[in-house]
């Protein structure tokens, strides 16, 4: 869905390219805290309704965008939105980031987590959060296209078990992390995978879908799977690291 630029917003001096630079490209960029309870492990996505979910806070999630790691400042509260993915069409879409706090769940949609293979922002966020949440399923999921599409997933479980993985297409990739192990954490059977976008291939690790993997960890609370749940949107000014990063992931230098 595209974003709708807020036309006189206040701008930041970290970006060294006007607000309106066209970007060239799209992407889906989240990051999902499951605080316990944890849902029963079935090996399959059971999606849960809307209704099961706690209503959003949007105290909660202004605190947690003014403490996410590639934030330098929120500039603005935005009208609320929804969980469907926003594609930038200006830089100035650049700086909305989303967030969601659902009771146990957590969720935040912020384009400074897009990568080209190079500084790993996704895993350095989800390690953070993992010291903060140390007894959460951490679950991130970055996938952006600019030609040629490059993805990152990463899991952690409470105790320490994690999963990294980032690549380009079917090359290029590199995997850390036992994803047996992380199966048999959440208590699912690797053969219960058969047939699933989430099965493991063990010669080609990049033939599976790390998304999908990641996503069993969340089971039916996955927040991204709900097109009409609310949740907060900001614009904020990202950090002078993440700006430089967001300048050559989404090529807008000059």
């Amino acid at each position: 869905m595209p974003i709708t630029t807020v036309t006189g917003m206040v701008d930041n001096g970290f970006w060294s390219c006007p607000p309106d630079r066209v970007v060239n490209g799209w992407g889906e960029y989240t990051i999902t805290i499951l605080q316990p309870p944890f849902p029963a492990a079935t090996g399959r996505s059971t999606l849960a309704t809307v209704a099961e979910l706690a209503p959003h806070d949007a105290t909660r999630a202004r605190q947690f965008a003014e403490t996410f790691g590639t934030v330098d400042a929120v500039l603005d509260v935005l009208p609320l939105a929804n969980t469907v993915s926003d594609f930038p069409a200006t830089r100035a879409d650049l700086d909305i980031i989303k967030v969601g706090c659902w009771g146990n769940v957590i969720g935040i949609s912020d384009p400074a987590l897009a990568d080209n293979g190079s500084v790993n922002p996704l895993l350095a966020e989800t390690e953070s959060l993992h010291k903060r949440y140390p007894d959460a399923r951490i679950v991130g999921a970055v996938s952006n296209d600019m030609g040629e599409n490059h993805s990152e997933d990463t899991v952690h479980l409470p105790g320490g078990l994690a999963l990294h993985y980032s690549g380009w297409d079917s090359t290029l990739w590199d995997l850390t992390g036992d994803p047996h192990a992380i199966l048999r954490a959440l208590g699912i059977a690797a053969e219960s995978l058969a047939g699933q976008d989430a099965e493991l291939d063990e010669e080609d690790p990049s033939a599976t879908s790390w998304h999908a993997f990641g996503n069993l960890a969340l089971g039916p609370w996955d927040p991204w799977h709900f097109e009409t749940v609310e949740m907060s949107a900001f614009r904020v000014r990202h950090t002078e690291d993440h700006t430089r990063l967001m300048e050559e992931v989404w090529r807008l230098e000059d």
